[in-house]
């Protein structure tokens, strides 16, 4: 033991001897304030007290000689200390000393000990079949489940101060296997910054999909029914899927990561596009425009439209058309101008605008469907001529959610969700295609799974877009990843082979 821990123990032992044997006020409160500022200070009185119960009860300012008294009252045969020979007073501290001194050093300092830090909204911890409300300081048991409810939020820490932040509708539980600790993410979104793990005893957070094992790195994890999904922002993890015999993928920063039953597939970023610090737009993306009544034909009649869009305070919003281009009508494209290749995800933070056209209401009153010029279009495989548009706040569903192409010439529906879209806010969109299978998200809701058969064009060039026809929403930021395994034509990967 350092002379640093030694000084502390004995610090601790002393205010609890002069705040239980002496009635000291002023130990009792410099105790409450060392347990309150200092985090080895809390890790020793857990330990000594061993039920951590006793020190959540000092967090909510409970008496600690309260804790002491009802601690002595609980173990059978023992009595309040006030209430014991002398002798035995006299000899409780020192005994106490002795214990702790033998519990500190064998003691395996081992172990996550995931303890709340704060809460937000309706948390409860799932034990055997009770539902307990979740309190700041509390620690989750191996046998424990925590979750959040769906406008909820929670924040973990771990004993190596790793950071998890559960949104909303999140249920996370944790145990030990092994060397390595175990993070069960059963359902949800965790926002996780892992401190560096000693060799060989990495933290592993399962999913439904499989296991992802990590060093020391930050990420973010989503787990839903039909597939898991890792966004890595620092460090590099590991991911092992449960399908086909079992997949194993390693993660980059920036890079993302999908499993589902049919295995995993990597993605490798195109652009991390945050519009809300841009000056101007990035060269990559060109801005165009075609009239309505060329929209449908063979002729269509697109031109340069670099007024189309426009950076404000906040992020990127496309033009008002009629005051942009007149009265005629028309579609607005922004597309990338680089091939990608067919099997992409796109992900939009947006903003819905608060009012359109004048509606007076509440903005809590408001929603899309009393909003119905407000649209946005994402394409895939293509840009918003040629390839498959999904449509968000399609109005005529009313204000659901479509899959479309505009190839060659016609509209083609290809699939719809006829559910609004939710109301006006902050959400994220998501469009995501592998093979023939497309995937289309409103938030963390999936909202439609299908298979495109519908042909296209086989020299456009892949790439994606994002359009609109009326009042578009706040565009905060744009995140693109294609396949990492996907030979693009026209790139430089068209002509490497595969590892």
């Amino acid at each position: 033991m350092n002379a640093d821990l030694k000084s502390l123990v004995m610090r601790l032992l002393t205010l609890l001897h002069r705040a239980r044997e002496e009635r000291d006020e002023a130990a009792h409160a410099e105790l409450n304030t060392l347990l309150r500022e200092e985090a080895e200070a809390r890790k020793i009185m857990s330990r000594l007290l061993v039920d951590e119960q006793a020190l959540v009860s000092h967090l909510r300012e409970e008496s600690i000689v309260a804790i002491i008294e009802r601690k002595a009252r609980w173990s059978q045969g023992i009595v309040p200390l006030s209430s014991a020979p002398r002798w035995l007073r006299w000899f409780a501290p020192a005994a106490m000393a002795a214990g702790f001194v033998m519990l500190f050093v064998l003691w395996p300092s081992g172990g996550l000990q995931p303890t709340i830090a704060s809460t937000q909204g309706d948390v409860e911890i799932l034990q055997g079949g009770q539902r307990i409300p979740a309190e700041t300081g509390r620690r989750i048991r191996p046998d424990e489940r925590i979750r959040t409810g769906p406008n909820a939020s929670a924040e973990l820490r771990l004993a190596d101060g790793t950071s998890i932040r559960m949104d909303g509708s999140t249920d996370v539980g944790f145990l030990r296997e092994n060397a390595a600790h175990q993070v069960q993410v059963k359902a949800g979104m965790v926002h996780c910054d892992v401190a560096k793990q000693p060799p060989g005893q990495p933290l592993v957070f399962q999913t439904p999909h499989g296991e992802l094992t990590v060093l020391g790195t930050a990420f973010d994890l989503l787990a839903v029914p039909v597939e898991s999904r890792v966004r890595v922002l620092e460090g590099r993890v590991s991911w092992n899927s449960e399908a086909r015999g079992g997949q194993r993928v390693e993660v980059a920063a920036h890079e993302a990561c999908t499993a589902d039953i049919k295995g995993v597939n990597s993605w490798v970023p195109v652009c991390n596009l945050d519009f809300r610090t841009m000056q101007a737009m990035p060269p990559q993306l060109e801005t165009v425009f075609c009239d309505s009544p060329s929209l449908h034909t063979a002729q269509r009649k697109i031109v340069d439209a670099p007024n189309g869009v426009r950076l404000e305070d906040g992020g990127l919003r496309f033009a008002d058309i009629k005051q942009t281009f007149g009265p005629q009508h028309g579609l607005v494209v922004t597309r990338w101008t680089e091939p990608v290749g067919g099997d992409v995800a796109i992900e939009v933070d947006l903003t819905v605008a608060p009012a359109l056209d004048g509606d007076p209401s509440p903005q809590a009153d408001r929603t899309l469907d009393r909003n119905p010029k407000w649209s946005l279009q994402m394409a895939v495989d293509g840009d918003s001529f040629d390839g498959y548009r999904v449509v968000f706040a399609a109005a005529q569903y009313p204000n659901g959610i479509e899959v479309d192409s505009l190839h060659p010439s016609e509209w083609t529906l290809l699939a719809r969700d006829p559910r609004p879209m939710p109301e006006v806010g902050d959400h994220t969109l998501r469009v995501e295609k592998r093979g023939s299978q497309l995937r289309v998200w409103v938030d963390r809701e999936l909202r439609i799974d299908t298979v495109l058969s519908y042909p296209l064009a086989p020299d456009r060039k892949r790439t994606f877009a994002l359009s609109e026809y009326g009042v578009g929403p706040l565009i905060r930021s744009l995140r693109v990843w294609r396949d990492r395994d996907s030979i693009i034509p026209g790139s430089d990967s068209e002509r490497t082979p595969k590892p």
